[in-house]
């Protein structure tokens, strides 16, 4: 599925949406069925295959997960305050709530 920024950050939202799928704080994160119907919702909604859904989300993650690693080891080895990476990737925001889980 290649997006637009904003249909990816539209993306983001709908899966942050359902906390199931990610959060395993949440009481229903154990059941394998009821991710699994979660992910098959947004692949309805954006008119994709499950799996194509499954890939989207890893990539994001992934390229999240760079950003917070560059962002961390800025602020490890930079002398002045001034030097602290920050990321400038139109998703990181939105995947914020990906920080804790």
């Amino acid at each position: 599925m290649n997006c637009s920024g904003e249909q990816t950050i539209y993306f983001i939202e709908t899966y942050r949406d359902r906390s199931l799928s990610w959060d395993p704080n949440n009481s229903q994160y154990k059941n394998k069925n009821k991710r699994r119907d979660g992910l098959t919702e947004i692949a309805i909604s954006f008119g994709m295959e499950k799996f194509d859904v499954e890939k989207k989300i890893k990539n994001l993650q992934s390229r999240f997960a760079r950003e917070k690693k560059k962002e961390k080891e800025s602020r490890k080895t930079g002398s002045g305050a001034g030097e602290a990476y920050t990321s400038k990737w139109f998703g990181y925001d939105s995947m914020l709530f990906l920080a804790n889980s």
